[in-house]
């Protein structure tokens, strides 16, 4: 088994389309560790879907290596009771996966329009959210935000994030880095100082620079290794996951998951030299 600064790991959203029943998400899972990858994150899972995930994740023992958050009800609601009917929905989603804490916990932030009331209200939201998982020990992650105009949306930078997190001053709130959303509005390299300390996961897929696109890693042009290397030298220790989509009808094949494997294998070996 590798060492924990160079596994890879998979994101199950890869798993296109998304699996219905326990055995397709087995030969998913099955044909991912054949191909190397170290572990899962799991992804947002239709409810009716979940039980058959879980059953999967143990006949195969796939490693967990995190699970995504599913935003439920108005976490921007302004209205008290429909902020704890949203944080009640969120909690019980989580708790399908409260085995795997303190597995880190990824939330989407939601500060990044441009009614800054709904950053309150999101804040509200999280402060709940914490409240409810407290006693199952998850480590929550906040993931820096994409940049989409079109939605009425503001660019929040790596740094904005980062001060929200350090402003809950608890051991529960950390970061995903994701940097295919890091590559569009500011430098990756130098957000990685912003964030310095607090990421505790990562999301890892290619883009050209102007839109989220979560293309195959190696197919935009995203300098991983520096990227990377900039992570670590923060203080990031844990594997690269990987959350990218191999494109509309496609379904993954061995080879597909091994080719992008290894490539990963091939940047990771540049990362050191990137350090010293």
């Amino acid at each position: 088994m590798p060492s924990p600064d160079r596994k890879i790991t998979l994101s199950t959203c890869v798993f296109a389309p998304e699996p219905e029943t326990c055995d397709a998400f087995v030969r998913h899972f099955e044909t991912a560790m054949a191909a190397g990858f170290d572990g899962f994150e799991l992804g947002i899972t239709r409810e009716k879907h979940i039980p058959a995930l879980l059953e999967a994740v143990r006949r195969t023992k796939a490693p967990v290596a995190a699970v995504h958050g599913d935003v439920r009800g108005d976490w921007l609601a302004s209205d008290p009771a429909e902020q704890r009917s949203a944080a009640e929905d969120s909690a019980r989603y989580l708790a399908y996966f409260k085995e795997f804490a303190p597995c880190p916990i990824v939330e989407h932030y939601l500060d990044r329009y441009n009614d800054p009331a709904k950053g309150k209200n999101f804040r509200s939201v999280m402060e709940l959210l914490l409240e409810k998982t407290e006693k199952d020990g998850f480590v929550f992650c906040m993931e820096n935000a994409p940049y989409k105009p079109e939605h009425d949306e503001r660019y929040p930078a790596v740094a904005e994030v980062a001060s929200f997190v350090r402003s809950f001053g608890k051991e529960r709130m950390f970061m995903t880095f994701d940097l295919n959303h890091g590559n569009l509005r500011e430098d990756p390299v130098a957000a990685c100082a912003d964030c310095a300390g607090l990421v505790r996961h990562v999301h890892i897929s290619d883009n050209h620079g102007i839109r989220e696109e979560h293309l195959v890693p190696g197919t935009g042009i995203i300098d991983f290794a520096s990227v990377m290397a900039a992570l670590r030298r923060g203080g990031y220790s844990g594997p690269w996951n990987l959350e990218f989509s191999f494109g509309k009808g496609v379904k993954p094949s061995l080879e597909s998951y091994r080719s992008v494997f290894r490539y990963m294998q091939s940047v990771i070996e540049k990362i050191s030299t990137r350090i010293g």
